[in-house]
C-alpha cells in the first residue's frame, strides 16, 4: 500500500519499549506510526496539521495529563480521530471515558491489539467524525 494511502496511528507511550515494540508491531501491520511520549507532545502533533487517524493512549504517564485527559482534549479538538485507550493497571470509571473512545485492557495479544486498531482506523476512514458510546474492550485469554 503506498505509504500516503496508509492509516496513521499516533502512539502515545511513555514507556520507550513498550512504544518500541508496539509501534514496529503496528508498522509491520500496515500502518504509518507517529509516536509521542506524552499527552502533551501528543497535542502538539495532532496541532501541527498531520492527518491522525488514531489515537491510541497508554492511560498512565505520569507526569502530566493521563490518557483520559488527552481523550477528551482529542474528542472535543478532533472528534474524527478514533481513540484506544490501554491500561494493565488504572481501568476506566464512570465518566472516565468520553464518548466513542474505547478502553483496551493488558495484557492482550498483540494480534488483538492490531485487530483494535485496524478497526478504529476503518471507522475513523469511513465515518467522518461520527462518534458513538464508550466501548470497554476485554481481550479473550490467550
Amino acid at each position: 500500500m503506498p505509504f500516503e494511502n496508509r492509516s496513521v496511528v499516533l502512539l502515545v507511550e511513555d514507556e520507550p519499549l513498550v512504544r518500541l515494540v508496539i509501534a514496529e508491531l503496528l508498522d509491520e501491520a500496515g500502518f504509518r506510526v507517529i509516536e509521542a511520549v506524552n499527552a502533551a507532545e501528543a497535542l502538539q502533533v495532532l496541532e501541527s496539521g498531520l492527518r491522525v487517524d488514531v489515537v491510541l493512549s497508554d492511560v498512565e504517564m505520569p507526569p502530566g495529563p493521563d490518557g483520559y485527559s488527552l481523550a477528551r482534549h482529542v474528542r472535543d479538538g478532533w472528534p474524527r480521530i478514533e481513540v484506544l485507550l490501554t491500561s494493565g493497571r488504572q481501568w476506566p470509571r464512570e465518566g472516565d471515558l468520553p464518548p466513542g473512545v474505547a478502553f483496551l485492557a493488558k495484557p492482550c495479544r498483540l494480534e488483538v491489539l492490531v485487530q483494535h486498531v485496524d478497526s478504529a482506523a476503518q471507522r475513523a476512514r469511513t465515518a467522518c467524525g461520527q462518534t458513538g458510546g464508550s466501548v470497554v474492550l476485554f481481550p479473550k485469554s490467550a
